[in-house]
């Protein structure tokens, strides 16, 4: 038995939390998920609560969690040869019947192979005998195509119910995969065959079962899909310390660099009244004391304001504190800033994207940010603590101008509401699905000029916090995020030369994936300038 106390921040191993579910394994499927980052991060994603609860509620099921080891353990596993277990009851990784990973960001993929690795379980899904690895949260799978066994392609709690009796019924692993390319949402890689003929991507079919085009899968009614009421309560602090509600799904909006929207869609919404009884059951299964209203756009949902009004007096008895994120501009200072004044903690987030008008009119981004600095006094009296904004750059038809635009932005911004603000300054990259996949990506050197531009008006006023992407860093992300199978060669041997943890900035080493693709032979620009005639999630419907 491992001493987690001579490891940094125990709790992160120790999986004894409030509401955690611990099952015998005997005559039931097995299935761990994982989540490729610390603990801290991917106890704040909803999917993984959702999915979790869901799959614990099959009494034939035993559904655990691993996520991403500190460094320290990392090492101890490595060194005494230990294999990585899951936190519920220390079951060794290898004796899982599924290990299902969210893949929702490109930067994680190294952190996936880790954990493989540091399970004991073949990396290639071609030498692996019995147990599956499934993927999901992931635009375009095709450069971990080597790796994962099978896809989940859209929103899980639709399909959960025939995943399980594929699981149930079949003991053979073959068996399960061929019942799953059946089944819409499900995509076996090794089922298709891909090529790049004529400049054109070419998917054909091996098998006459699976399925072509691959269809994403969406929860078709909200208030009816399940959702997690005994909140999971960690014994340490987590990135979004809170009780997330989620009040819809999708976007009604239409921004060009979008991904969400069109991933997401259509756009759904849960009712007032499965709100509310969400809120009261969490807080009583959980005593967590802030919440958070989660949507892509919470001011979109047509009853918000009746949402606020309706759970006030819940909130305010019980100094509950609310935040709201990426509220639009228009509803922070017109018809909601009253109702939020009352209630403790609230904290803003604010999606800009632009600083100037006309930027964001070819973003499709219709906000009216004057309005923001004519209701500065309203932002001082709702008593916002954190005021949080983002911007992004390296956009189509960009200039200069709109580049200096954002430190006059935010210098005005903190003059007008006397707050400190936090602006995270993003990278434009043309993800997969969006408006904009066709874009070709700003060079290096370009980006890099660029954001000289933007740090150098930004950083000048202490009381503003600029957090900005990482040039060399956001065009791995890209990279992955639009390539082929050929591109899984690259990934292997990043993780063999020791890539991991590349979403956190002290450990992203470009050097690594220079020398991978150096050694492979990728130029990575190929997949940057968007030359071909279509893209290799083009059989994705």
């Amino acid at each position: 038995m491992i001493n987690f106390t001579k490891f940094q921040k125990p709790q992160r191993y120790i999986g004894n939390e409030f509401n955690v579910v611990k099952k015998s394994h005997i005559g039931k499927v097995t299935i761990c998920l994982c989540y490729p980052d610390l603990y801290e991060i991917g106890m704040s994603n909803l999917g993984i609560r959702i999915i979790y609860g869901l799959l614990n509620e099959y009494p034939e099921v035993v559904c655990e969690r691993v996520f991403m080891p500190g460094l320290d353990l990392l090492e101890f596993l490595k060194k005494s040869k230990k294999r990585l277990f899951s936190l519920e009851t220390k079951t060794a990784l290898a004796k899982f019947d599924v290990l299902g990973f969210h893949l929702g960001w490109e930067m994680n993929f190294t952190n996936f192979l880790n954990i493989l690795d540091l399970g004991g379980i073949p990396l290639k899904a071609e030498e692996r005998k019995k147990t599956i690895v499934l993927g999901a949260g992931i635009a375009n799978p095709e450069p971990l195509a080597d790796f994962i066994d099978v896809f989940f392609l859209g929103e899980f709690e639709e399909s959960a119910v025939e995943f399980v009796k594929v699981l149930r019924k079949y003991k053979d692993k073959e068996e399960r995969l061929k019942a799953f390319s059946e089944i819409e949402g499900f995509y076996v890689p090794k089922f298709y065959s891909m090529t790049l003929k004529d400049n054109c991507y070419l998917v054909e079919k091996k098998y006459s079962y699976a399925c072509l085009p691959i269809k994403r899968v969406h929860v078709k009614n909200m208030d009816a899909s399940y959702y997690p009421l005994k909140w999971l309560t960690p014994h340490t602090q987590i990135i979004h310390d809170r009780s997330q509600i989620e009040i819809a799904r999708g976007c009604p909006n239409n921004c060009a660099f979008c991904q969400a929207k069109p991933l997401y869609s259509p756009y759904r919404q849960r009712s007032c009244n499965r709100i509310k009884e969400l809120i009261s059951a969490i807080y009583k299964n959980s005593g967590y004391e802030n919440f958070s209203l989660l949507a892509l756009s919470a001011s979109d949902h047509s009853q918000i304001e009746s949402l606020i009004d309706s759970a006030y007096n819940y909130f305010k008895e019980r100094h509950i504190g609310l935040s709201l994120p990426s509220l639009k501009i228009d509803d922070v200072v017109g018809r909601l800033y009253k109702k939020l004044l009352p209630l403790k903690k609230t904290s803003l987030t604010l999606a800009i994207e632009a600083a100037r008008d006309c930027l964001r009119q070819k973003l499709n981004k219709n906000i009216d940010t004057n309005k923001l600095f004519e209701a500065a006094q309203i932002l001082r009296s709702l008593k916002v603590k954190h005021l949080k904004v983002y911007f992004m750059f390296g956009f189509p038809e960009e200039n200069e101008e709109d580049l200096t635009a954002i430190g006059d932005f935010l210098n005005r911004l903190t003059r007008a509401s006397k707050l400190s603000v936090n602006a995270s300054i993003n990278i434009f990259v043309s993800k997969p699905f969006s408006f904009w996949q066709g874009v070709k990506m700003d060079s290096e050197e370009s980006l890099n000029h660029k954001r000289e531009i933007i740090f150098s008006g930004a950083a000048k006023n202490r009381n503003v916090k600029p957090l900005m992407s990482s040039v060399k860093k956001s065009l791995v992300e890209a990279v992955i995020s639009r390539a082929d199978r050929n591109f899984s060669k690259v990934i292997y041997r990043a993780h063999r030369k020791g890539a991991k943890f590349d979403s956190h900035a002290e450990h992203f080493n470009w050097d690594i994936w220079k020398q991978a693709m150096e050694e492979e032979k990728v130029d990575y620009r190929f997949y940057l300038d968007a030359k071909t005639a279509n893209y290799p999630w083009s059989f994705i419907s």
